[in-house]
């Protein structure tokens, strides 16, 4: 009998899981932490190195390598011997993080090239090794791991083990595990202090149930520096105290406050409210129809709706005719990204986008509610849960396509969302469009000097008239332009945007980005800065993948390709002032298409 082949050839193989389609290093990162939690960790590290690099121009400080501690169950000696193993997995339960069995070694080497496993039970002492170092496997060829044996865990990590920290110890010593990723080859962020921020978001909202009810602790610590952080929920819905953006109930120099949280000062007051609907609930308990086993199925989800508060919206509250977009609080970062809708698995937020419910979520207005629906592990086949947790399978209808399946017990799950959702979508946007309408008092129009609106209107028609310049909100002051600037500089990458980058990025009419935003999301999304328009592509999508990309790759395509979006956004702009939402169904419309086409024309390939 000739010898069989191998199943998977582990040089290539590796090659190809560091294309395994994880949005953001963030994203990988939460791998790690999902594993800590179905160890029932109570406390979970995050350690980074930064080091300096020779560059261009000088040395500059690089994140080096990531760690991560916890002091969950560790592992024994079966399940560390396997746990970089492609497809282990020794979960029974479904109702875990994780049950995929490809989390930490896809993870892994998604953001780098070597990872070192250390566990131990029953003392630190006995402590186990194994890891996996894709240089080794490729240079000999390797298709086996090595057998744990035992071993200390690096010194320059043994001081967290009894770490104390603002009066708090925290002991690491008796059980738990610390994974360490080394020969990183991709890391969003080169500086430590971007990451930080970064991963407040994203694993800050990711893990907000978990870190709102104490059961879990998770620290952002930089080795060297031996700075520490413990993260506070990211709670898009606003509904959470103490979180990332909690108010003081005051007004200072006639503008909000909006910091991180101190516990000593109080800043407990949330944004926003529930949103109850017509039989005063708050959240609503939703019954879903699926197929199983060629019969019909239900299930149940959660969903909740929050809106802003009145007293940080209103024209009359707010004494003030700018915007809320222009005060502290609705300037931050979080508050900018954190519109869609949340998709929440087991406690854990999976997939956050607009999925097609609603219209653009870069425009102002929509920053002022939160969604978000909730469902456990029994339904990840009917939402299409991702094997490396980044998404779900949502995909947009239009209403031809839903008329088809009008009377049909069992309708796609994104119609069923919709239905449901959308309504009472229209019903907070209306809510809140109705609060922003409420007029000063004829006392206060004494006191503050107030722009009319139809003069607001004149003045961004004449500085249209004949010029190709994009106005968003002329309500906005100089200052209020430049912080706007400051922040989605720092949101593209810049720790520290200089005054020139800034003014640069004032004087400049349009700019394009493109960033990872999930398969299933919009190709292309609109926002304003400064009233500088931002046009997004979206990476993920395989449209860009197929034929943006190659385009980019020479100048003068890319500039045309740049100057027909502009031209697109420029003419909707336009359409939109006569017919309100014109611009959000259009775009709608349009993303739409460009998924049916990609679906079409993956078709066409595979019957080639």
């Amino acid at each position: 009998m000739s010898e069989g082949s191998r199943i998977v050839h582990a040089a290539a193989f590796v090659d190809a899981l560091k294309s395994s389609g994880y949005k953001s290093t963030y994203n990988a990162i939460s791998e790690i932490v999902d594993n800590s939690i179905d160890a029932n960790a109570k406390n979970v590290f995050i350690i980074g190195e930064q080091k300096l690099v020779n560059a261009e121009g000088g040395s500059e400080k690089k994140i080096a390598s990531f760690a991560f501690l916890d002091d969950g169950d560790g592992m024994n000696y079966e399940k560390l011997s396997n746990c970089l193993s492609i497809g282990y997995s020794d979960k029974v339960s479904r109702t875990g993080m994780g049950r995929f069995g490809v989390g930490l070694p896809q993870a892994s080497v998604f953001v780098c090239n070597r990872v070192d496993v250390y566990s131990w039970q029953n003392g630190i002492d006995n402590c186990m090794h194994t890891h996996l170092d894709i240089d080794e496997i490729k240079d000999n060829d390797l298709n086996e791991l090595d057998k744990p044996n035992k071993a200390d865990i690096p010194r320059e990590y043994e001081t967290y083990i009894h770490w104390k920290q603002d009066g708090k110890q925290y002991d690491f010593s008796e059980h738990g595990t610390l994974v360490i990723w080394t020969k990183c080859t991709r890391v969003d962020h080169k500086k430590w202090n971007t990451c930080v921020r970064h991963m407040s978001e994203d694993i800050g909202r990711k893990y907000r149930y978990f870190l709102h009810d104490g059961s879990v602790k998770i620290a952002l610590c930089e080795r060297v520096s031996k700075s520490f952080e413990l993260l506070l929920p990211n709670d898009p819905l606003y509904l959470m105290s103490p979180a990332q953006d909690c108010l003081k109930d005051s007004i200072i120099e006639s503008n909000y406050i909006s910091k991180s949280y101190d516990e000593s000062e109080g800043y407990t007051e949330c944004m926003f409210e529930s949103f109850k609907n017509e039989a005063g609930d708050t959240e609503i308990e939703y019954e879903i129809k699926y197929e199983k086993n060629g019969k019909v199925a239900t299930g149940k989800i959660k969903i909740k709706y929050s809106v802003v508060k009145e007293k940080y919206y209103s024209k009359s509250a707010l004494k003030s005719p700018n915007k809320p977009g222009s005060f502290a609080y609705g300037q931050t970062s979080r508050i900018k990204n954190n519109v869609g809708i949340s998709i929440i698995r087991q406690g854990r937020e999976i997939d956050f986008s607009s999925f097609g419910i609603f219209g653009i979520y870069n425009q102002p207005e929509q920053r002022w509610w939160g969604c978000e629906i909730l469902f456990d592990s029994e339904l990840d086949e009917v939402f299409g849960i991702s094997n490396n947790k980044q998404y779900v399978d949502l995909k947009p209808m239009s209403e031809d396509e839903m008329k088809n399946y009008e009377g049909e017990e069992v309708q796609p799950l994104w119609m069923q969302l919709y239905k449901e959702i959308d309504p009472t979508l229209k019903k907070m946007n209306k809510r809140n469009s109705a609060i922003r309408a409420i007029k000063f008092s004829q006392e206060d129009d004494e006191d503050v000097a107030v722009s009319s609106d139809v003069g607001n209107l004149v003045n961004k028609a004449e500085q249209n008239s004949g010029e190709d310049v994009f106005v968003h909100d002329e309500t906005l002051t100089d200052d209020e332009k430049k912080k706007e600037a400051e922040e989605e500089l720092k949101n593209e990458g810049l720790d520290d945007p200089s005054d020139e980058q800034i003014h640069q990025f004032m004087l400049s009419n349009v700019r394009f980005k493109s960033e990872f935003r999930g398969r299933t999301e919009n190709f292309m999304t609109y926002s304003y800065a400064a009233n500088v328009l931002i046009i997004t592509l979206n990476k993920d999508h395989s449209f860009y993948d197929s034929f943006v990309k190659k385009v980019f790759e020479n100048d003068n395509e890319r500039i045309a390709f740049q100057l027909l979006l502009t031209s697109f956004v420029k003419s909707t702009q336009e359409l939109s002032t006569s017919y309100p939402d014109a611009m959000d169904l259009l775009f709608r419309k349009i993303n739409n298409k460009i998924y049916d086409y990609m679906i079409e024309y993956n078709k066409s390939l595979s019957q080639d």
